[in-house]
């Protein structure tokens, strides 16, 4: 049985063995280090990524997965077609409002229509009887 202080001399020995290796062998290990990392990423990186990108396609592709995902696929397209269809009456319509103001904006107005603006607008018609409360007053006086 080993006592504490026996155990933690063995602890520093190894310690300090392990530390001598790395700086006899720094150099070494970084290189050796540097290299698997090169060739990690320029050539088994490759393979793994092209294996991982078939095992995708081919899980993408089978068709029993696809024959459960084509009627929601064929749903939510109609659903985007509608939505779409629906936008492109709404952009109609506003491309038709905003053509119709700019084509009044650029109306020339009579002297007449320019005279009735700065009037106020829309005056009284003739002959019309009007049949609210402030029309019934004005006719008592």
């Amino acid at each position: 049985m080993m006592t504490a202080a026996q155990f933690l001399s063995e602890i520093r020995s190894i310690i300090g063995s392990l530390l001598t290796y790395l700086h006899r062998n720094a150099w070494t290990i970084i290189f050796i280090v540097g290299g698997a990392y090169l060739c990690y990423d320029n050539f088994l990186h490759p393979i793994i990524h092209k294996y991982q990108t078939h095992q995708s396609y081919k899980a993408a592709t089978d068709p029993n997965r696809i024959a459960v995902l084509s009627p929601d696929m064929r749903r939510v397209r109609a659903k985007q077609q509608l939505a779409a269809q629906q936008r492109a009456l709404l952009a109609e319509e506003e491309r038709k409002e905003r053509v119709k103001m700019e084509r009044e904006r650029k109306r020339v107005k009579s002297p007449e229509e320019e005279r009735w603006d700065k009037m106020g607008g829309e005056g009284k018609k003739l002959g019309v009887v009007v049949d609210d409360a402030a029309g019934a007053e004005l006719r008592q006086r």
